[in-house]
């Protein structure tokens, strides 16, 4: 990687890779299931289910909603089953090589990697296969970005079954394999643990000491239960996807806050991903109110939400999106950029087109977005 170092920057001009990715994902193969899953839980492996008109994603015995179109769109930047009916997948989400080159086409010099099936195992609620499952993923990852780990930065998969097995497995992704964050869903569901449980303030302490971040990340296949959502919209995917992800969030910033999580573990960093970064700016504000009116009394709270969040809270955003100048005003360390690549609701190339190109962020806040927070976020400050 080039080094462009900020002294020297020119945040609109420079052509050297210097955009920090702090969303990118990997796509991956079926090696990941034949070679690195042992033999015993290969039942559990995610598939995809192509059908004349649809395909639906499967893992053991769930399959989810029809998604229209054909599944390459799930490795297809800009193609969605609405915007093509022939989507090409990018060959960087299964290969190194080629996310590396993509990756300078839009100017990013590195990338932290989150998986895609990884993001459907985790409706698996048997612990041993929910590990190995993890375990699979997250060796796999750690081979894709042995060509460059100084650019491609892995961010282990945690299992939601047993808070034990998500702190084992985030000391091997950390003290083992090099990753320099771990991740889960957000969702809550029967018989999983609750992040507010006990049996996770080891974790919550093991990251703080490790300088790592937690980060949530959601996703919407059908094979993680969705109940309340689809009680209301039932099987249609468009409206469960644009509510699914940035409710989630907010459950789950809400727990980080109200039960004094933020509060016990000052140095741990949590990243709210995929979402866009703009709906915190209200919410947030929506926390503040709610200490001040009805208190927080589980979480012990000393600081106000809008001040965890600012000390220790982290949101990603695409493109522009309306407000993003206020929320960088009041949170201006707290937003970072992702590409969302190989994905079909990303965009690729030109995914940093958007913001390079804005005048409503200053070249100070410019740099900080695209950069210089998710160096912080992920405890890689020069």
């Amino acid at each position: 990687m080039t080094t462009v170092h900020s002294s020297r920057l020119d945040v609109r001009t420079e052509t050297q890779p210097w955009v920090f990715d702090a969303d990118g994902h990997v796509v991956e193969p079926d090696v990941v299931w034949t070679e690195y899953l042992p033999a015993r839980y290969r039942d559990y492996a995610p598939k995809l289910l192509q059908f004349e008109d649809h395909f639906r994603f499967a893992c053991h015995d769930r399959i989810g909603f029809a998604i229209e179109g054909r599944g390459e769109s799930v490795g297809a930047p800009g193609q969605t089953p609405k915007q093509s009916d022939a989507p090409v997948a990018a060959r960087g989400g299964s290969e190194p090589q080629p996310r590396l080159e993509d990756m300078a086409i839009d100017r990013i010099g590195v990338a932290a990697l989150y998986p895609t099936y990884g993001l459907m195992i985790q409706g698996v609620t048997d612990r041993e296969a929910a590990l190995a499952l993890c375990r699979a993923v997250n060796d796999w990852l750690a081979d894709y970005c042995a060509l460059d780990p100084d650019r491609l930065v892995g961010i282990g998969t945690l299992p939601m079954t047993d808070a034990g097995d998500a702190l084992a497995e985030s000391r091997r992704c950390v003290e083992e394999l090099g990753f320099r964050g771990v991740w889960r869903r957000p969702e809550h569901f029967e018989p999983l643990p609750r992040l507010q449980d006990a049996s996770y303030e080891p974790l919550w302490s093991y990251l703080e000491s490790a300088g790592v971040p937690f980060a949530i990340h959601p996703g919407m296949s059908g094979l993680v239960p969705f109940d309340a959502l689809q009680a209301r919209f039932g099987d249609y995917f468009s409206p469960l996807h644009a509510a699914h992800f940035v409710t989630e969030q907010m459950l789950a910033l809400t727990t980080f806050v109200a039960y004094g999580i933020l509060e016990r573990h000052p140095g741990l960093r949590v990243a709210f991903l995929e979402s866009g970064a703009v709906w915190a700016l209200s919410y947030v504000h929506r926390l503040d109110e709610h200490l001040e009116l009805f208190g927080f009394d589980r979480g012990g709270l000393r600081l106000r939400p809008s001040d965890y969040f600012r000390r220790q809270c982290y949101v990603s955003v695409e493109g522009v999106e309306p407000g993003l100048g206020d929320m960088v005003a009041a949170y201006p360390q707290s937003v970072v950029f992702a590409s969302d690549y190989p994905h079909a609701d990303g965009t690729f190339p030109g995914s940093t087109r958007d913001l390079l190109e804005t005048d409503r962020l200053d070249d100070d806040a410019l740099r900080a977005v695209l950069r210089d927070n998710a160096l912080r976020l992920y405890g890689m400050e020069p």
